[in-house]
This record gives C-alpha cells, structure tokens and sequence, in this order.
C-alpha cells in the first residue's frame, strides 16, 4: 500500500511499495486531496526505491487515472529512483505532466528534500 505524510507545510511524502495494487490509488486519494485542500499546491518527495511494478493492466491504468486528475495541484517532484527504468519512465512522464521533477538515486534523499524547498 502507498504510504503518505506531511514532511513540511507543503512537502509531501509518499512511499511506493514493491508493487502497486489497484486499490491504493482509492485508498491514498481522500487523504491526498485533503493535503492539497489544506496547503494548496504541493511538492512531492516519491520514495520508489523499493518499486517493481503494477500488480496489472488495471493498477496502472489507476495510477495513471491518479496522475492525470492531480498533476496539475503538484509544484514539483522528486522522485527517489532504485532502478535505472524508473529514470527513463520520469524522462518520458515530464513530457506530459504539470510538475517540474527531478529524479534521484536512492542515496540523495538529502539533496531531493533541498531541491524541494529550494535550497
């Protein structure tokens, strides 16, 4: 299950498990929009170190669902990467998606978290 909370006012970290299941999106989505109702737009820190991929054709049809309803409400994300596909996959997604993201190696959380709140 995805796994969410407030780091700052405005930066929001979610954890993505080793594979993704089609529920996850329904469960994290009312307390994402409540951290989107609350603080307006948000930045994202996404801890996908220990992602594999979709359960199935319908998780990620959620989780593109998901996307495609709240990208405009992001500021900008940092996505924590474990594998080198996770990086071309971000390079492709900027194309499409509102937010500005940067992707790191899971060893740079520190330097994702400055980029974050602009430092």
């Amino acid at each position: 299950m995805l796994k969410i909370e407030n780091i700052t006012s405005n930066i929001v970290k979610v954890t993505v498990p080793e594979t993704l299941k089609a529920d996850d999106f329904q469960q994290m989505a009312p307390q994402a929009d409540a951290l989107i109702q609350k603080h307006g737009k948000i930045k994202l820190l996404v801890n996908a170190s220990q992602f594999n991929g979709w359960e199935n054709i319908t998780a990620f049809a959620r989780h593109m669902r998901f996307a495609k309803s709240h990208h405009q409400k992001i500021e900008r994300a940092a996505l924590i990467a474990g594998h080198t596909w996770q990086h071309w996959v971000a390079g492709i997604v900027r194309i499409f998606v509102h937010p500005e993201i940067k992707v790191y190696d899971k060893n740079q959380q520190k330097e994702a978290m400055q980029w974050l709140d602009g430092k």
